[in-house]
C-alpha cells in the first residue's frame, strides 16, 4: 500500500478516485488499483452519501497511514524540522481560524481578516520550503492558498467554503497533514 494514496484519503476526508489521484498528482489507474487493494485490506471503504460517492479511511486505515507516516518521517530524518514547522504554524493557526470565522459572519471579508490570511500565507511559504526539502509531498500548499486568495474577489466562498479549494479548507488540510505526520491528535 502506498503512503500517498492512504494519506490523500485522510486529508480529503471523503473523495472520489479522481480527487484522491489528483491530490498528489498520481495516475488515476494506479491509485484506483491501490484503493481497491486498500479496501480489501480494510483500510478504506467506498460509499455513497447524498448522491456523492467516494472513499473514506477506516480506523484500521488511519492506523496504517500513521504507521507509514512515522516510517517516512524517520527515514527522512525530518521529525525535528516538522515539529519546528508545526510549532511555528500553530502561531498563525488561531489567527486564520478567527479570520475565517469573521468572514463567515460578515460578507464581504474585512480588510483585517484578509490581512491575517495574507500574512499567514507569507509566513507559510518559507515553512513549506523547509518541509519540501525533506518531505516533497508538502509542496503546493502555498500555491493553493494563493489561488484561493486570487479567487476571493469573486466571493467569500473562496475563503471559507467546503465545496471548493478555499483558503480555510486548504489550511485545515495543511494542519491535518502536519499533525498526522507528527502522530499527534487534533486539539
Amino acid at each position: 500500500m502506498t503512503l500517498l494514496t492512504l494519506h490523500a484519503v485522510r486529508l480529503l476526508g471523503f473523495a472520489d478516485t479522481g480527487a484522491v489521484a489528483a491530490r498528489f498528482a498520481r495516475s488515476r489507474t494506479v491509485v484506483e488499483s491501490e484503493l481497491i487493494d486498500a479496501g480489501v485490506d480494510g483500510f478504506v471503504s467506498y460509499s455513497t452519501f447524498a448522491g456523492t460517492s467516494g472513499w473514506s479511511l477506516s480506523s484500521l486505515g488511519r492506523a496504517e497511514n500513521e504507521r507509514l507516516l512515522a516510517l517516512e518521517l524517520d527515514h527522512a530524518e525530518a521529525r525535528g524540522t516538522v515539529a519546528a514547522v508545526h510549532e511555528e504554524f500553530a502561531e498563525y493557526n488561531t489567527g486564520v481560524v478567527g479570520a475565517c470565522s469573521a468572514i463567515q459572519l460578515q460578507s464581504p471579508a474585512t480588510e483585517d481578516a484578509m490581512d491575517v490570511l495574507i500574512g499567514a500565507l507569507a509566513a507559510w511559504r518559507p515553512m513549506e520550503g523547509q518541509l519540501t526539502g525533506l518531505l516533497p509531498r508538502f509542496d503546493g500548499y502555498a500555491e493553493r492558498l494563493l489561488g484561493a486568495l486570487r479567487h476571493a474577489p469573486e466571493g467569500t466562498a473562496w475563503l471559507t467554503a467546503t465545496d471548493r479549494d478555499s483558503f480555510h479548507r486548504i489550511w485545515f488540510e495543511l494542519h491535518e497533514d502536519l499533525i498526522a505526520t507528527l502522530g499527534i491528535p487534533r486539539a
